[in-house]
């Protein structure tokens, strides 16, 4: 997913256009002297894409940690969300 930079100004002139690139996924940080402020993301993301973060984080996991998980500790671990 891209993430973009603007300035406020740029933002509060720009913000329609902006808003239809957050509704293709894309990120925008909104800066105020050169100091982030807010950030405009899609208000919701498909099953699938969630699907895909969620195994690429598992995979990023096991890479990282060398961790052995079985299909039934994955599925007991579905629900958990962040800690």
């Amino acid at each position: 997913m891209a993430t973009t930079t603007v300035g406020l100004a740029e933002a509060k002139n720009k913000l329609s256009e902006l808003i239809g690139r957050v509704a293709q996924g894309e990120e925008i940080t909104i800066t105020r002297h050169a100091e982030a402020v807010a950030k405009l993301v899609p208000a919701k993301r498909s099953s699938r894409e969630e699907a895909i973060q969620a195994i690429e984080g598992i995979r990023a996991l096991r890479v990282k940690h060398r961790v052995k998980l079985t299909t039934e500790d994955i599925l007991g671990l579905k629900n958990v969300g962040p800690r």
